[in-house]
């Protein structure tokens, strides 16, 4: 080798380290950048605009995968603000580059988009701007799944090299890791935010808890009752309060099927007892009044109604219709039975307590062929938290 040609040898190797140097102080300083970032779209244009500056390319958008599996348009260099809206959306459908990027989850390089028959159609849609050589780069997450896509754009034929592919995996590989950060701090924030919610609902919900048992205790505790009389019908709505409050804990804290209330407070009654009615959720307030109603209607059955006798027995149906719910508790096989000489507190729950609470009056008939008690409300009553 002679030495003219050596000292070229030597200053072109010169220049690509001096350039692969160049390119890793780009990415240390995207690296830093990323850690302050504020936002997500914030972080993703960085990256959009460090890749376009180590690849020398003109034009670049930066899209973020969306719930429903499309790309959502968040930023672009050199293309123009109209970019956003032409090209908000793309899908697996698409002809793009990206789209092609997102289903293989692999780079997709083009050098001439108008020589490319795939890609004609994106091609003319892209004349306007001038794009013609295209490598679009999925971000993926460390099992290999699309969390965004970035393509930047020349504005002639262009095969990039390997220092240009290899500074655009880097951009991926830090785009990915923002990505996935961003991720799982906005997941620990709504877990934060839901856990103070809780919070607030417990307490809140305890302080409405220590009132209805106190109500409890006045009402069962006073009258004409023995003490193991009302010691027993204590227990029994106490009882009623813990079924709700265990179905709540095992679903969820804030609602509840009314099905699983109805199924946990007559589940002692076996199958004398037919429940049902369309699934519906009840908030924990609601739940917990619900309760006490069938109890007290199950309680007065088993004393004086359906369930008293042998052949007995008695369905709780309801059914919503035209944004309206109505619930029908009937018993059938039953002695006849005579409306009560006062009001307690069981006459009170059915009627005033869940009627105020539901905005309905509910009414209580006692037929010949056994009691039916019913109330309709509006499903928004019923529903609201």
């Amino acid at each position: 080798m002679t030495l003219a040609l050596e000292t070229d040898y030597l200053s072109a190797n010169e220049r690509l380290l001096t350039a692969k140097i160049e390119d890793l102080r780009e990415i240390h300083g995207l690296s830093l950048r990323l850690g302050e970032a504020s936002t997500l779209a914030e972080g993703l244009k960085d990256v959009l605009k460090t890749a376009v500056k180590l690849v020398d390319a003109p034009l670049g958008s930066v899209q973020l995968l969306d719930g429903d599996g499309q790309l959502e348009m968040v930023g672009q260099v050199g293309f123009g603000a109209s970019i956003l809206d032409e090209f908000a959306v793309v899908t697996l459908r698409d002809c793009s580059t990206c789209a092609v990027a997102l289903n293989r989850r692999a780079r997709v390089i083009v050098r001439d988009l108008r020589k490319d028959h795939d890609f004609t159609e994106i091609a003319a849609a892209l004349r306007s701007y001038g794009a013609v050589g295209a490598v679009s780069t999925p971000v993926l997450d460390k099992a290999g799944n699309v969390l965004a896509m970035f393509s930047v754009y020349w504005p002639e034929e262009h095969r990039p090299d390997s220092r240009e592919l290899a500074g655009l995996d880097l951009c991926a590989e830090l785009a990915g890791r923002h990505v996935e950060r961003s991720i799982a701090a906005r997941k620990l924030l709504e877990h934060e935010q839901r856990q103070a919610l809780l919070m607030r609902e417990l307490a809140h919900r305890g302080k409405n808890l220590l009132q209805v048992i106190q109500s409890i205790a006045r009402r069962s505790l006073s009258g004409e009752r023995t003490l193991d009389e009302a010691r027993e019908v204590f227990i029994g709505r106490l009882g009623a309060l813990a079924n709700t409050y265990s179905t709540l804990t095992d679903e969820s804290a804030e609602s509840v099927q009314l099905k699983d209330i109805m199924t946990a407070e007559l589940r002692s009654h076996g199958e004398r007892i037919i429940v049902s009615g369309p699934d519906v959720l009840v908030p924990a307030r609601t739940a917990q009044t619900l309760a006490l109603v069938v109890h007290e209607l199950a309680t007065n059955a088993a004393k004086y109604g359906a369930l008293s006798v042998s052949a007995g027995r008695a369905d709780v149906a309801w059914e919503i219709k035209d944004d309206r719910f109505s619930l029908t508790w009937t018993e059938i096989g039953g002695p006849p039975i005579q409306p009560p000489g006062k009001q307690g507190f069981g006459t009170v729950m059915v009627t005033t307590v869940i009627g105020r609470e539901l905005k309905c009056e509910p009414t209580l008939d006692y037929l010949q062929g056994g009691f039916r008690y019913r109330f309709d409300c509006s499903l928004a009553s019923l529903t609201a938290a």
